[in-house]
């Protein structure tokens, strides 16, 4: 579960959006104002990195886990999950799957996405607009006023993504649109925070980023997600 939901911040950020149209706006209308400004956020993405922390709470662990790391994104479709501390992963994502890899076990895991997981990741990767989830979740607006933060809820609506992931949680920048928190809550209750920093949009990224060139003796397994629509 955490490896196929570990995408889910991707994609949000972009150039300041003029705030000022939403303000004033109540129930139905400022929510749909606040999706329109981030779906125009997401056409302004070409390329973009920035450092991330993630912290996992979940009734399993004694403590929770953090890990840390370097994300990055281009258009259209291409996401790099580059896992520093405490231990080396990488982490491919790309339209039809999600390849992880793992230096010190010489072992790369392939994972085959369903129908919904490509519609989500697809926006969180700012190829499809937040509005075309509608099919897959709920969306709840809330506004704290003044200088708060937007909070925006995605509730799945169907019967695979529910056994799986609670809701959504994406706290988004009130001026800029970008967002400063990103979480999801699984079925079970486990607690996945992702905070982002020092955020890069549309600077040139290294050549040959996207592609996972394994060394001789690294096994890979193939998966598909249980369940998957």
């Amino acid at each position: 579960m955490g490896r196929a939901w570990a995408v889910l911040a991707i994609g949000l950020w972009a150039s300041a959006s003029a705030g000022n149209q939403v303000e004033g706006l109540s129930g139905k209308a400022k929510l749909d104002a606040v999706l329109a400004e981030i779906s125009k956020a997401q056409l302004a993405i070409q390329t973009l990195s920035a450092n991330f922390q993630q912290t996992k709470v979940s009734r399993l662990l004694k403590e929770p886990s953090v890990l840390s790391g370097v994300f990055y994104y281009q258009a259209p479709d291409q996401v790099r999950w580059e896992y520093r501390n405490p231990r080396e992963t990488v982490v491919l994502v790309t339209a039809q799957a999600m390849v992880t890899y793992r230096p010190a076990e010489r072992l790369a895991e392939k994972v085959e996405l369903g129908r919904s997981q490509r519609k989500l990741f697809s926006f969180l990767s700012a190829s499809e607009p937040i509005m075309n989830l509608s099919r897959h979740f709920s969306f709840t607006l809330r506004d704290p006023g003044g200088e708060g933060n937007f909070v925006l809820i995605l509730n799945p609506v169907t019967h695979q993504l529910k056994k799986r992931l609670h809701h959504v949680e994406l706290v988004i920048d009130r001026k800029s649109f970008l967002p400063v928190r990103f979480s999801y809550t699984e079925a079970d209750g486990d607690v996945t925070t992702y905070e982002f920093s020092q955020v890069q949009i549309n600077q040139p990224l290294p050549p040959n980023l996207f592609s996972l060139d394994l060394p001789p003796g690294v096994r890979v397994v193939e998966l598909k997600l249980r369940g998957s629509e």
